[in-house]
């Protein structure tokens, strides 16, 4: 058998005080250490923050503060969710879930706006603004989930709705259209929102088994951990963004390095304009 560390028999006095967030998940508090809550799902944010500051390394020294703030948004989701589940604050939660919001609401306004009249962007930006703030009033507010998952849905369906009609306007070679759909199909069927439910549902069976198999091992069955890591790769976060992002600049062209997940090689893309 595997060598192993086991779990604690009870959890360590919080350190900074008892939860207060009314959501919680299915890694068991406080059994690492007493300054971190949920300690593989707090540490797997970190995707979050080194895909953010990969892409804003990569960008040309000019960039424009809306093409960096597409990948600042991913950074505050990966900020502020280590925050909710390293304290589980009721203030931490609304940071985290308000975070979501925003960096999708960032990536929605890119796309949608993209080759639009200053008339247009000023109106659907102040719409989507208003909508952004009415939402997240509600939310704080109520303290409830249900209204603000159909809008992070609803925003992550409009997002890949653009991004499909982006491609097809933008992307002429089949070859590299159909890699991109590829990688906003991935974004589609978020394999990490599986794990994240199978986490929610099996919750009491999984908890039995990491506690036999111990620690290292158990890790690899936080599975809400393995949401932020596959969004933050592949999915809604990093390639939607990076997708939306390298479709609305003035050339389009793709880096292998951007979508190596696919297994498709391309340097560059002409548009239809070229």
């Amino acid at each position: 058998m595997l060598p192993s560390i086991s779990y604690r028999a009870q959890p360590l006095s919080p350190a900074f005080g008892s939860p207060t967030a009314r959501a919680n998940f299915c890694e068991e508090d406080f059994v690492i250490v007493s300054f971190i809550a949920e300690f593989i799902n707090t540490c797997t944010n970190a995707a979050y923050i080194f895909y953010a500051a990969r892409a804003l390394r990569r960008l040309p020294k000019d960039a424009s503060f809306a093409a960096k703030s597409l990948y600042y948004g991913l950074g505050l989701v990966g900020v502020c969710s280590s925050l909710f589940h390293g304290l589980l604050s009721y203030h931490a939660q609304m940071a985290d879930d308000t975070s979501m919001i925003v960096a999708t609401s960032i990536v929605l306004q890119r796309a949608m706006t993209y080759q639009k009249t200053p008339t247009f962007i000023n109106w659907f930006s102040g719409l989507l603004l208003l909508a952004v703030i009415t939402e997240t009033t509600y939310h704080v507010m109520m303290d409830e989930q249900t209204v603000h998952e159909l809008s992070f849905v609803s925003l992550i369906i409009a997002v890949a709705a653009k991004t499909r009609s982006l491609i097809k306007l933008r992307v002429q070679q089949p070859k590299d259209k159909k890699m991109l759909q590829k990688a906003v199909i991935f974004g589609c069927f978020v394999f990490g929102y599986l794990l994240w439910q199978l986490d929610f549902i099996f919750c009491t069976e999984l908890t039995a088994i990491k506690r036999v198999v111990g620690m290292p091992w158990g890790f690899l069955l936080e599975f809400h951990g393995w949401w932020h890591i596959l969004t933050a790769v592949g999915a809604q976060s990093h390639t939607f963004t990076i997708v939306v992002d390298i479709l609305t600049r003035d050339r389009v062209e793709l880096l292998e390095e951007d979508f190596t997940l696919f297994g498709e090689r391309t340097t560059v893309v002409r548009t239809k304009g070229d």
